[in-house]
């Protein structure tokens, strides 16, 4: 059987209202610096594929990140 625990140590996810701005200013972020790695990897040359690499590495590296975090709290 397993131990009752209070409801207040468990906050409702429901009940805390985030704004559009809380909610995709991250994920913004992510595709405005994809997309500039695109335009570089288009248009630049040199020290531009460099950045253009590291832009468009980046959601691959949150994705590696987060599931490796997803991992360890289980």
């Amino acid at each position: 059987m397993l131990p009752s625990v209070p409801k207040a140590d468990f906050p409702n996810p429901a009940r805390h209202h985030r704004s559009a701005w809380d909610v995709f200013r991250v994920p913004l972020l992510v595709g405005l610096v994809c997309a500039a790695g695109l335009g570089l990897a288009l248009v630049g040359d040199g020290i531009w594929d460099g950045l253009s690499w590291l832009a468009l590495s980046l959601p691959v590296a949150l994705a590696a990140f987060y599931w490796r975090r997803a991992g360890r709290s289980h």
